[in-house]
């Protein structure tokens, strides 16, 4: 615990002398989260009860490989735009299931949020109506690309 709590501090205070664009989770599931360093608004992490809390977000320290400090991976970049069958009306967001096998949506900030994702007859179905007015990011297994809620 303290060791890691170590190697963060080590990292922010070297991220401060460089260009540094987000702390970035590897999850042991493979998924990576990143939380943008922003002077605005930069993201509050606690190590507390045998985990970490970033902003809202909590992960157990079994949930996650490593963590680091990033110049170069930005959460608001899209990445791998191959075409895909995807559609947006009104708060539905439709891809198609063969090329999305999963699907997660990030806030503008690059924290993780709940929209509910369903199958259904080959594609795969993304609720934003719960979420806030805004850019999202919506990360594929293949590709990522931006939505705005209206």
């Amino acid at each position: 615990m303290k060791r890691l709590l170590y190697s963060f501090l080590i990292a922010c205070a070297a991220s401060l002398t460089a260009n540094a664009k987000s702390v970035v989770f590897t999850l042991t599931d493979g998924t990576l989260v990143y939380y943008l360093l922003d002077n605005d608004n930069p993201p509050i992490m606690k190590f507390i009860d045998g985990g970490v809390t970033v902003n809202a977000d909590k992960y157990a320290f079994s949930g996650f490989k490593h963590f680091y400090i990033s110049d170069t991976d930005d959460p608001n970049a899209i990445e791998g735009t191959e075409e895909q069958k995807t559609t947006l009306k009104g708060n539905i967001l439709t891809l198609d299931a063969a090329k999305a096998k999963s699907v997660k949506v990030y806030d503008a900030a690059g924290a993780a949020v709940n929209a509910a994702v369903t199958k259904n007859a080959g594609a795969l179905i993304v609720d934003l109506q719960s979420l806030a007015t805004g850019t999202y990011i919506v990360k594929t297994s293949n590709s990522s690309f931006k939505v705005y809620k209206k």
